[in-house]
């Protein structure tokens, strides 16, 4: 009776894998979330420098951050803390190329900046 049990037990978890593996194959493809404000600039970066995942997590981390803290200065006089906001970008703009990118890449990442300040986080 115990060898039963074994094979009922056996047959339940291949009969669930196989559903959830023909489940995955059959799904249509689910789209992807905006990504947010920054998803252009992350996906630049993550291509320009070659980023590993654990990297691109970081920035990701840093890129969501940072728009939380900008929205939380929009709900206030944006005009009187545009300074504040300035500083903001460049802590992160900071962060990311001491923290995300990796040492042999920051010249590289301060050269992109410095020719092309728009482009990046500002």
């Amino acid at each position: 009776m115990n060898q039963l049990r074994v094979w009922i037990v056996l047959l339940a978890l291949v009969s669930g894998l196989a559903g959830f593996a023909a489940g995955r194959l059959t799904a249509p493809p689910v789209a992807a979330p905006d990504g947010g404000p920054f998803a252009d600039y992350r996906a630049r970066m993550v291509t320009a420098f070659d980023l590993t995942p654990d990297r691109e997590r970081a920035l990701e981390v840093l890129l969501d951050r940072y728009q939380r803290d900008v929205e939380a200065l929009k709900t206030q006089n944006l005009e009187r803390h545009q300074p504040e906001l300035v500083r903001l970008g460049d802590t992160y703009r900071g962060w990311i190329r001491d923290k995300v990118l990796p040492r042999e890449q920051r010249a590289r990442f301060d050269a992109m900046v410095a020719a092309s300040p728009a482009s990046y986080i500002d």
